[in-house]
C-alpha cells in the first residue's frame, strides 16, 4: 500500500478522534451549547437553523466552530485518500474506478464549499446572508449524495466482480 494511503487512513482516524473525543471538537463546542448538532452533519438545513445554531453557541463558541472547521479540512483529505485507496483496492475496472473517485472528489469538493462557506458566514455574524446559508445547506445535501452514490457504487462494484 502506498505511503499517501497510509497516511491518509492514520490521518482520517486521528481528525476523528480530534473532531468527536476532544475540547477541539464538537465537545469544545457544546461547552456553550449542550445541544449542539453540527450543521455539517445534518442533510439539510434552512438559514434560520443556521443563524439560531450561531446564536446559541455565542461567540467562543464560533471560534471553536472555526477551529473544528480548520481540523475538518485536514479530515476531508484523508478521507477522501481513503475513498481512493478503496476504489482503488476494489476493482480493476478503469471506468469504475474513474467513477468512484470522481464521486468521491465531488464529496471532496462539496465538503470544502460547505466549510468555507460555514466560515464565511461565523465570520460575517450576526449579519444574515440567507442566500450563502442556503448554499452551504445545498452543498451539505449534495455532499451527502455523493457520499451515498459512492457507496452504493462500491457496493455493485463488489457484487459485479463476485458474481
Amino acid at each position: 500500500m502506498n505511503i499517501i494511503f497510509i497516511i491518509g487512513i492514520i490521518g482520517f482516524f486521528i481528525c476523528l478522534f480530534i473532531m468527536y473525543r476532544t475540547k477541539h471538537g464538537i465537545l469544545g463546542i457544546r461547552k456553550y451549547d449542550t445541544d449542539f448538532r453540527l450543521l455539517d452533519m445534518q442533510f439539510r438545513y434552512d438559514n434560520e437553523i443556521v443563524y439560531t445554531t450561531f446564536t446559541r453557541i455565542g461567540q467562543e463558541g464560533r471560534k471553536a466552530y472555526k477551529n473544528f472547521l480548520l481540523v475538518d479540512f485536514i479530515f476531508i483529505a484523508c478521507f477522501f485518500v481513503v475513498m481512493t485507496a478503496i476504489s482503488l483496492n476494489l476493482t480493476n475496472n478503469i471506468t469504475t474506478r474513474f467513477v468512484l473517485i470522481s464521486l468521491a472528489a465531488l464529496r471532496a469538493l462539496f465538503d470544502i464549499t460547505e466549510n468555507t462557506l460555514l466560515i464565511i458566514l461565523i465570520n460575517t455574524y450576526p449579519q444574515r446572508k440567507k442566500l450563502m446559508a442556503d448554499l452551504c445547506s445545498w452543498s451539505t445535501t449534495l455532499k451527502f449524495i455523493s457520499l451515498f452514490l459512492w457507496i452504493i457504487g462500491i457496493i455493485l462494484s463488489m457484487l459485479i466482480q463476485n458474481i
